[in-house]
């Protein structure tokens, strides 16, 4: 198999674009950091599609070995990285092609601007967790621009499914993900329980103790729903709240820790 040959069989491609790569090539740290970075997002795009993307979640053995990729080729002109799986098994690379375009489909909202959208229209409450939860490692890639290693751009894709480009970062990148860090995304419309422990009046939210997993959550409620709990009598009161759960982007927690409610009842 020739160079060409090696490269087209990326499952996922990393190039680096500025002038000075030309002589000298992307330094040993902004190169270390992207591809580790795109290993993760591998890693949380299996574990979503296996329902286990949470705060800490973490692949076994056994499958970090399925999932891990190694160096393929290098493209001087570039400085471009095919990526290919470590083990040479037909299933594994199968596995890892339908993965790394679950990946893509997530991190091309980052690349197009419009990842707000994308994750609010997203109705799958998995891949909706994954994509808020690869916006660090997203970040990680990006901040490799316009540092110390002469990097101007880096575009990410895969030869393997005819796609050669599918995000192209730039200078401009940085600025639309830093603006995202404080951004949320609502998840799928369900029921929590819990008790309520701490009011908090100027801002019509109530702390509770998560029935089901004895978590604490701030729920957000309207001005009427806030004074029903505010002046029930009963200390042990236990409520149902129907609404969406809160999240933030990175952070990949399957724990719900704020909750904004359209409905509360006594139960």
């Amino acid at each position: 198999m020739n160079n060409r040959e090696r490269y087209q069989n990326g499952i996922l491609t990393v190039r680096f674009t500025g002038p000075t790569l030309n002589a000298h090539g992307v330094s040993i740290y902004d190169l270390s950091e992207s591809l580790l970075a795109v290993q993760r997002i591998v890693h949380k795009a299996f574990l979503s599609q296996e329902g286990r993307l949470s705060k800490g979640a973490f692949p076994n053995r056994e499958e970090r070995e399925r999932l891990a990729l190694q160096l393929g080729e290098r493209r001087r002109s570039s400085d471009a990285f095919a990526l290919v799986p470590m083990l040479t098994d037909p299933a594994v690379k199968h596995a890892l092609s339908q993965l790394a375009d679950y990946a893509l489909s997530g991190l091309v909202g980052y690349f197009t601007g419009n990842v707000l959208d994308t994750i609010r229209g997203e109705n799958d409450q998995n891949k909706k967790r994954f994509i808020g939860s690869i916006h660090a490692e997203t970040v990680n890639i990006v901040n490799r621009i316009d540092a110390v290693g002469g990097v101007e751009g880096i575009s990410i894709g895969s030869p393997a499914l005819g796609r050669e480009t599918v995000a192209a970062f730039n200078s401009d990148s940085k600025s639309y993900l830093k603006d995202l860090k404080n951004e949320t995304y609502l998840g799928v419309y369900t029921t929590i329980y819990g008790k309520p422990f701490k009011l908090y009046p100027n801002s019509k939210i109530v702390g509770i103790v998560n029935g089901e997993d004895n978590s604490k959550v701030s729920v957000f409620l309207s001005e009427q729903q806030f004074n029903m709990i505010r002046y029930n009598t009963n200390p042990n009161q236990v409520y149902s709240f129907s609404g969406r759960p809160v999240y933030n982007f990175g952070i990949d927690s399957g724990t719900v820790e704020e909750f904004e409610a359209d409905n509360v009842a006594c139960i």
